[in-house]
């Protein structure tokens, strides 16, 4: 947003009580809901505030960078995060209409708190207009927070008061895990940057995962934030996210029955998108898997004709004939590799991955979930979840079978990497 002109000071837009609150909702698509306006309200979770500076006698806002920015130039930044601090609470707490399980989402600057003990301005404002601590999330970004003794105390006085703690920019560089266990956030809000194509990039889905993963492990919930796409929202919600929050789902405006009625409807067709694309996920991997099963069956009719010491032959001659097949590779009973890997001359390899190397003959894969858990467990075949291949720096599947050769003597495990989709 390009800076607004402004002609009063901080201090004055202090004085004027200049400020105004934009609430972007924060969705679930998951708490969908039916008919009718509290219903629809159910699949907004909660609102996040953000403030404007208002100029008098004029439809222009200051945007919040550049109205920070002045106060603080004015040494006035304090008084200016509890003026947006009561704003906000009071505008959230006469929302006509609003559900009373909404919860109001307020960014915390630490610097701007008083030390008083016990509860601060952000429960005396929370007591003046009638709206319930645990009805109020306050988002810290930790990073602000050098003095690692003040952050806990002001967490416990938070807690102690019954409000909820999100931990702010989680994915980022700014955001030290290593605190999580101090904060014990009831959120995780995972930072825009995170999320930016994360339809399109493996590694920020494996990342994302992990956090839902740690969440779940905590006790927390997880926002997906700065979702501007569909398919960002479609990939956060199959990757475990809670909750989403973004351009896409809404903007950040003056609240309003319209401002909701919007976001459920949003809330309604983003759970039908989802469902939609969940089941052409399954009807995707089913094709796969029959496709998986005819190769597999393909390589094990030529093994089982022969000894061990043609399988590298045959392998060889085998796998240019499957374009995704990346290596193939054979194991004996106690997990050791007895063939070479065999390598797909026109499957690319990672540029200069130099840690990316094949498996050599003789090599112990007996800890790799292909092997041990298809011979534990007694299953036929196993499909291993995807992966960064460390024989080419490429995301593949594992496919693995049991077999015996022409002898009938001996049991072989057969390895088949395939390469998975971007």
């Amino acid at each position: 947003m390009a800076a607004t002109t402004c002609a009063l000071s901080a201090r004055e837009i202090i004085a004027r009580r200049g400020v105004v609150t934009y609430f972007q909702p924060i969705l679930s698509a998951r708490q969908k809901a039916v008919t009718g306006l509290e219903a629809l309200s159910r699949g907004i979770i909660g609102v996040e505030a953000l403030s404007r500076g208002a100029i008098p006698q004029s439809d222009q806002l200051i945007p919040p960078d550049q109205l920070f920015g002045m106060a603080n130039e004015e040494g006035i930044g304090d008084e200016l995060e509890r003026l947006c601090r009561e704003t906000a609470i009071r505008t959230f707490a006469r929302l006509e209409n609003r559900n009373e399980d909404l919860i109001l989402f307020l960014n915390f600057d630490g610097s701007a708190d008083d030390q008083r003990p016990g509860a601060g301005s952000l429960l005396e404002a929370c007591r003046r207009w009638g709206l319930p601590p645990n009805r109020v999330a306050v988002e810290i970004l930790e990073s602000k927070f050098a003095d690692t003794q003040r952050l806990g105390d002001l967490l416990k006085r938070f807690r102690d008061c019954g409000f909820l703690l999100v931990l702010d920019d989680v994915g980022t560089g700014h955001s030290n895990l290593d605190r999580i266990p101090l904060i014990k956030p009831d959120i995780l809000k995972v930072d825009r940057s995170l999320i930016r194509d994360l339809d399109q990039d493996y590694h920020k889905q494996e990342t994302l995962k992990s956090l839902v993963h740690l969440a779940r492990k905590i006790g927390a919930l997880v926002v997906a934030e700065g979702i501007e796409t569909r398919a960002e929202a479609l990939v956060s919600l199959e990757l475990g996210a809670d909750l989403l929050q973004g351009f896409f789902l809404g903007r950040p405006e003056r609240p309003g029955i319209a401002h909701v009625e919007a976001a459920g409807g949003r809330v309604a067709q983003l759970a039908r998108d989802f469902k939609s694309y969940m089941v052409g996920k399954i009807n995707q991997r089913k094709l796969e898997h029959r496709r998986f099963t005819i190769v597999l069956n393909e390589i094990l009719c030529e093994l089982s004709q022969c000894h061990v010491e043609q399988f590298d032959v045959v392998l060889a001659g085998l796998i240019s004939k499957f374009p995704r097949v990346e290596c193939i590779y054979v194991l004996d009973e106690a997990g050791l590799q007895v063939t070479d890997t065999v390598c797909n001359p026109d499957v690319p390899r990672r540029p200069n991955g130099v840690m990316f190397r094949p498996a050599l003959r003789g090599a112990d894969h007996s800890l790799k979930e292909y092997y041990y858990i298809l011979l534990d467990v007694e299953l036929h075949k196993y499909t291993t979840d995807p992966y960064v291949s460390l024989a080419s720096g490429n995301v593949c599947r594992t496919l693995s079978t049991g077999f015996r050769d022409v002898g009938n003597s001996k049991l072989y495990v057969l390895c088949i990497d395939v390469l998975c989709d971007a």
